[in-house]
């Protein structure tokens, strides 16, 4: 009896244990994620190319996961310092150094690329792309790989046999980037974990935009994001499987490319018919509106903007140079603003900035409260007019600025010329937030008129701004895009080709 007891105990104690090794054994490990960011919006009409990429470590548009769920594994961050079109060799270096650091982090269980959809390189052509594909064939068919998006990326069909997870912001100005990177971090987790299986279709619309008449705060494309999150909600008709995201992609209209142009992108959660139909849905939404894009923003000729702000009622307007917009990429060195503001003997006014490097040094060695005769500008763009020479004093120095819409950090000098204000920057600079002229210890509302380099103002600054004008100015940013001389563009396109015919039900 003893030993039949003894034996049940023993049993016992061994079922036990079996049932908490078990439940050991369900406890999932933490899924091992490969992070990458390789973004760049190409302005291939800028004059000079890119040969140069800064880098970092981390990504604050990353998805963030608990310890528990993911492990980071991070390439880091690479972006061309300048916006023209990325010379080969260099784009190549940095493709292949992000390509290392993935072998180097096998075995993997996801990857997610954070990329912006309008890189173009020489001798490449769309490097995000052609990226993703490589990555694709590294890691095989079954890792998932998930990759965010500009609302201004130019989205090629192809996109779709590589990446599983293809997610886009949804606001223009741009304001959901850290919701857009939680979106694809829980769908990509959400994979790695089994519970669904995404399946993206990329469909492109053969209509080329200018960004500054697709803003999400406008007619016709609010209402068309809106049904875009609408069917995020809930899903597709004749569809049961679950729509996890859908993007209506705009395009950068300054990449000049094949791909260039509009984009409904769609993830479903497995079925590629899905988001087949949603992406035809919202494609024909956009098709049917695209006598009704327009400007989103009150919009000027360079006099008569100038002109509208000094008659103003409100105390302070914005301007925004968008021929030399920073923010697609253009230099940011013509002195046009500053020269008209000059010529016309205005007595409040700023322009912020100007990317002069050799006379922004030149305003350090000689120190505050000096004056020097400059010629300020066109650095960089030549091709629509000479530098402004004037006589300047230099009024404050700034070794610490508050990062532009890059995160890059330049030195500024505000100087004076006349009653006029310039900042000068070792280079491009957009100014998109308030905390960049606090930086400089300048409250930008005490001036009637202030100048920056956009296209439409962002939000950092509508949230100040009384009100803002976006002037009609030449550069390689123009957005007259009319002007512009494009060789690899899709033909026909509208608005190029009027008459262009897009029927989405065609597509395969």
């Amino acid at each position: 009896m003893q030993d039949r007891r003894q034996f049940l105990g023993n049993a016992t104690v061994a079922a036990v244990g079996a049932v908490r090794a078990r439940s050991l054994l369900a406890v999932e490990a933490p899924r091992r994620v490969f992070v990458a960011s390789f973004t760049h919006e190409t302005n291939t009409f800028h004059p000079v190319r890119s040969t140069s990429f800064n880098f970092s470590d981390s990504d604050p548009y990353w998805p963030t996961w608990e310890k528990s769920e993911a492990v980071l594994l991070p390439a880091g961050t690479a972006r061309p310092l300048d916006g023209g079109s990325v010379e080969k060799s260099a784009c190549r270096d940095v493709m292949n150094r992000v390509l290392s650091s993935l072998r180097k982090a096998l075995p993997i269980d996801a990857v997610f690329l954070r990329l912006h959809g309008a890189m173009y390189a020489e001798g490449i052509g769309p490097a995000e792309s052609v990226l993703t594909g490589e990555v694709r064939s590294i890691v095989g068919p079954k890792i998932p790989i998930a990759c965010t998006f500009d609302l201004h990326g130019n989205i090629p069909a192809r996109l779709a046999q590589f990446g599983d997870i293809l997610v886009g912001l949804k606001t223009a100005p741009h304001i959901d980037r850290p919701e857009i990177a939680a979106l694809a971090g829980r769908i990509l987790l959400d994979t790695a974990k089994g519970r669904v299986r995404p399946v993206s279709y990329v469909l492109p619309i053969p209509m080329i935009l200018q960004g500054e008449k697709a803003m999400t705060t406008s007619e016709p494309l609010k209402t068309i994001i809106e049904e875009a999150r609408r069917i995020e909600r809930e899903g597709i008709p004749g569809h049961r499987a679950k729509i996890l995201a859908a993007t209506l992609f705009v395009g950068c209209a300054w990449t000049d490319s094949q791909d260039t142009g509009m984009s409904a992108v769609v993830t479903a959660d497995g079925s590629r018919a899905a988001a087949r139909a949603a992406a035809v849905h919202l494609a024909h939404k956009v098709w049917d509106a695209r006598h009704q894009f327009s400007y989103g923003c009150e919009t000027a000729e360079l006099e008569d903007g100038i002109t509208k702000a000094l008659n103003a009622r409100e105390r302070c307007v914005f301007l925004t140079d968008s021929g030399d917009n920073v923010t697609a990429s253009a230099p940011g060195d013509l002195p046009i603003v500053l020269r008209q503001l000059m010529e016309r003997k205005v007595k409040s006014a700023i322009v912020a900035g100007i990317n002069d490097k050799a006379n922004t040094i030149r305003c350090f060695d000689a120190g505050v409260g000096k004056k020097l005769n400059l010629s300020i500008g066109a650095c960089v763009e030549k091709r629509f007019g000479p530098p402004l020479n004037a006589e300047v004093e230099v009024v404050r120095l700034v070794n610490e600025a508050y990062p532009g819409h890059d995160g890059v950090r330049y030195r500024l000098a505000i100087v004076r010329i006349g009653e006029v204000n310039a900042i000068l920057a070792e280079g491009p600079t957009a100014f998109v937030d308030a905390r960049q002229f606090e930086a400089c210890g300048i409250d930008p509302l005490s001036f009637k008129i202030v100048a920056v380099k956009e296209g439409y103002l962002f939000a950092g600054l509508t949230s100040i701004a009384p009100r803002y004008i976006m002037l009609l100015t030449p550069g390689s940013s123009d957005m007259r895009i009319e002007r512009l001389t494009y060789v690899r563009r899709r033909k026909p396109i509208f608005p190029f080709e009027p008459d262009t015919s897009f029927n989405p039900d065609d597509s395969a």
